[in-house]
Order: C-alpha cells, then structure tokens, then sequence
C-alpha cells in the first residue's frame, strides 16, 4: 500500500521502454547513517536515487547498513580487505555505478591497490592477491548476477575450503550473497543498468 504522502515525495527514474516512479526523501529529512553514505557518494559524483528511496523504510535501513555494513562486512570474522575486493569485483561485473564510485573508495581506504582495482574491473585476477582473496574474487565472478553459468565449480569450492574456516566461508559466501541479490533487485527495478559485460574464459 502506498503512504498517504507519497506524491509529496521528488520522484525520478528513468528505465529503458517506461518511466518508474519512487519516492525520493529529500536529504534533510534523512538521518544517519545513510545521509553520510549519501553525503559521500553524491561528493564522489555518484547517483544516490536508491539510498534517498531506501530512506523511506527506515527499519530497511537497519537491516543493511547496519546489521549487513557496520556489523558484518566492516566486522565480521574475514578481513575488511577481502570483503572490499570480493565487493568491488561484483560491482564491476554488475554494472552499478554508484556502487563502482562508493565501492572503489572505500576498497583504496582499506588497503586494495590502484593496481589491484583495476584488475577487479579486468579479468579479476592480480598477483598481489593471496589465495584466499583471489578466490573471493572469483567466487564474486561465479556468483555474479552475469555469468554464464552462476555456480562455483569444484576446483573453486575445494580451494575456498582449504582457504577459509568454516565460520569464515559462511561469511563470504552470505556477503557475496546478500550484495548480488541487492544488484539484483537494483537492476531489476531500474536503478541501475547493465554495463558491464561477463568476460568469457
């Protein structure tokens, strides 16, 4: 059921054969800690539309920017560091380009190389990476909402067991999971498009 103030809200969004209308809370009327994401990512010259529509369901944000964000992923029991290139692989595949500025960020500020970005928007392979990260990010490609196939193999899921503890592989695989099917739901209803192709191997 739609709110009772919902055409009070800017509404803006642009989909390929239709226009999709959302209500869009202004800035001022958001609190934190999604009005410093948006703060930052508008600052990084990304489209911050979905934050300012998430803003409307303030238990949502709960859920993932905090419980997901600040008490998983900046958290949890892997490395930031892993988290950031496992994140910004699939943000590369999926084409989300205010995922691509914000997450490229934050990757830099927890120690991912301007080399080993760029490498995660090629063919997600560097020689930097340790073992274990250079299976997140593999897993990101296989789990990605493009590839051709959407399964780890069983070369991948014995390397990521003898990489990870088991509490570990659990926290990969739910991160990876929880950020495609948000890529989903982003590229489904038109937030974001697809602009990144799956490079064939």
């Amino acid at each position: 059921m739609r709110p009772d103030n919902f055409h009070r809200h800017e509404t803006a969004l642009e989909a390929p054969g239709r226009t999709m209308n959302f209500p869009l809370l202004p800035i001022d009327r958001i609190g934190s800690p999604l009005r410093h994401k948006i703060e930052t990512v508008e600052a990084l010259g990304g489209d911050t539309r979905f934050f300012r529509f998430a803003a409307n369901a303030p238990h949502i944000v709960r859920l993932y920017w905090v419980q997901f964000y600040e008490e998983v992923f900046f958290k949890g029991v892997l490395p930031v560091r892993l988290k950031e290139i496992a994140r910004l692989r699939l943000a590369a595949l999926n084409g989300c380009s205010f995922c691509q500025v914000g997450d490229r960020a934050s990757a830099l500020a927890h120690g991912v190389s301007e080399q080993e970005v760029e490498a995660l928007f090629g063919d997600g392979q560097s020689a930097s990476f340790s073992q274990a990260e250079q299976a997140a990010a593999d897993a990101a490609s296989r789990m990605s909402n493009f590839d051709p196939e959407g399964v780890l193999g069983e070369d991948l899921r014995q390397t990521l067991q003898r990489c990870f503890q088991p509490a570990e592989l659990v926290e990969l695989l739910a991160v990876i999971g929880i950020l495609t099917g948000m890529a989903r739901m982003l590229l489904a209803s038109g937030f974001i498009t697809r602009t990144c192709e799956v490079r064939p191997e």
